[in-house]
């Protein structure tokens, strides 16, 4: 790709801009609460915009519209999960963070249930969370690497590098206003590549669509009740709700942004605004996905056969290879696919250094040292998981097929997670401390059980968006089965 002045220098000022709004956020940080939680006084909508950069993972900047390139719009039917996963967490998990005045989730099963529950909650999530987001930074820096010509390793240290240096320094503030600020970025190099390839297409904006529609690209709706099809709408529905529940409920790295407002109202205001912004974002990307297919599709675009664009990275070869240069588009665009990585990297450190420091370290290593010991504490961990996390990525360089079922594995645990917390706020005597702890693993058990038997036979006996449900099922109704122990100690401070 062909760098020229003004795509390097909006490049640039992306960096510096994310750079100066992380210092300045995370300045005078003097405690935990400042670090973890931004002393509970961040406002709604800026939370909101973060949770959308979190969520928009470098695999949506360059998932979505490679869905829609190679297929349709039915990617749009788990919004329908997605917006009344929010309400349930709005309505259930919420109110249980704030009263129990919480500053990690897994803070709640220690209050709730006992210190077994709490510490195999944070194991599995910090298992979870260091393969899942040291998978992400590989598939953006492959993306970034392959495309743009960099070196991997290279790629892979500098985004890491970059996204520790001001986590560390500002913790969760830095996080949500650089993450507010790569919100726009993204969203607005959508919108520049939807309004080139309207242009670029030939004939009317209005044929552009109708070539699609008549393509079938346009297709949202499947509506088929066997209940392995995995796309038909009401499968998709149940799945994402449920997914989303545990992705935004139960994970330390959605839930912290939450924790920050200063009351449960705005808290829930923020997931409330989140729910609604989801689906213009969508839209966006899967726009631009069919807007490649009418773009390619015609003589304008002439994708080689042998393109890396056969693939996931259709939306950055694109960018690569059609964009001018010379205006500050790619540099723009760039930037996006760098500002999507960022945004969940972040997020990430800052959500494991929280566990940490509050679900280990205080607990078990070292319990009455002073806030400023804890704080030294909170940035060392932000600097190993930086160091952790890039290091899950190099070690995944030439196994891309391991990549992905390593992936496939992570996901497994979502379901446990999740009917522990439900069963945490739906009842107020169920769940034995030592019976949770079984519940847990042996819903990822059974779960990857049936993953492991069904492709060895290549089989569907039960299709894969059903897998989450199924996991929180067996751990709800086996945990609920069982009184709370009253004799249970809560956790230590």
């Amino acid at each position: 790709m062909t760098w020229e002045l003004a795509d390097t220098t909006v490049f640039a000022l992306y960096l510096v801009a994310v750079l100066a709004i992380g210092f300045w956020a995370g300045r005078q940080e003097r405690d935990t609460t400042d670090y973890f939680l931004g002393g509970r006084r961040q406002h709604w909508l800026i939370v909101g915009l973060s949770i959308i950069a979190t969520e928009v993972s470098a695999l949506t900047f360059i998932g979505v519209p490679a869905e829609a390139f190679r297929g349709d719009w039915s990617y749009l039917q788990m919004y329908v999960g997605s917006f009344l996963g929010r309400m349930l967490i709005v309505l259930l998990l919420l109110p249980a963070f704030y009263g129990s005045s919480v500053t990690t989730v897994y803070e709640y099963l220690g209050q709730r249930f006992g210190i077994r529950t709490r510490t195999t909650a944070v194991v599995l999530f910090f298992a979870s969370r260091i393969v899942g987001s040291g998978i992400r930074l590989l598939v953006a820096s492959l993306a970034i690497s392959v495309v743009f010509q960099w070196s991997l390793p290279r790629v892979i240290i500098g985004v890491a590098a970059f996204a520790v240096l001001y986590t560390t320094f500002g913790g969760i503030k830095a996080i949500i206003w650089t993450d507010a600020l790569q919100a726009i970025v993204f969203l607005l190099g959508g919108v520049v590549a939807v309004v080139f390839l309207l242009q670029a297409a030939p004939g009317t904006w209005g044929e552009s669509l109708a070539a699609a529609r008549d393509a079938g690209k346009l297709q949202v709706l499947t509506l088929d009740w066997h209940p392995n099809n995995v796309k038909s709408l009401w499968v998709l529905a149940i799945h994402a709700t449920v997914l989303n529940m545990a992705a935004l409920g139960t994970d330390q790295d959605l839930t912290q942004r939450m924790l920050t407002c200063p009351d449960l109202k705005r808290g829930q205001r923020s997931l409330i605004f989140n729910a609604f912004a989801g689906l213009p974002v969508v839209c966006l990307f899967l726009l631009v996905g069919t807007l490649l297919y009418v773009f390619y599709s015609s003589s304008t675009g002439g994708l080689p056969t042998d393109s890396a664009a056969q693939d996931d990275r259709i939306f950055p070869y694109f960018i690569a290879t059609a964009l001018p240069s010379g205006y500050g588009l790619r540099g723009l665009l760039v930037a996006g696919v760098f500002a999507a990585a960022m945004s969940s990297l972040d997020s990430a450190l800052g959500a494991l250094s929280s566990t940490a420091v509050t679900d280990i370290y205080r607990v078990f290593i070292r319990r009455h040292a002073s806030e400023r010991h804890y704080l030294m504490v909170a940035r060392i961990s932000s600097v190993v998981f930086g160091a952790l996390l890039a290091g899950v990525a190099l070690a995944f360089m030439q196994h891309d097929e391991l990549l992905w079922e390593t992936f496939r594995w992570a996901s497994l645990i979502f379901g446990g997670m999740l009917g522990v917390f439900l069963l945490g706020v739906m009842t107020r005597s169920r769940g034995h401390d030592i019976v949770n702890v079984l519940a847990m693993l042996s819903s990822i058990a059974l779960l990857a059980l049936l993953k492991v038997w069904q492709e060895g036979r290549e089989i569907v006996l039960i299709a894969w968006p059903w897998w989450i449900v199924l996991g929180t099922g067996w751990t709800f109704l086996m945990g609920v089965a069982f009184r709370t122990s009253h004799r249970t100690p809560p956790p230590p401070d």
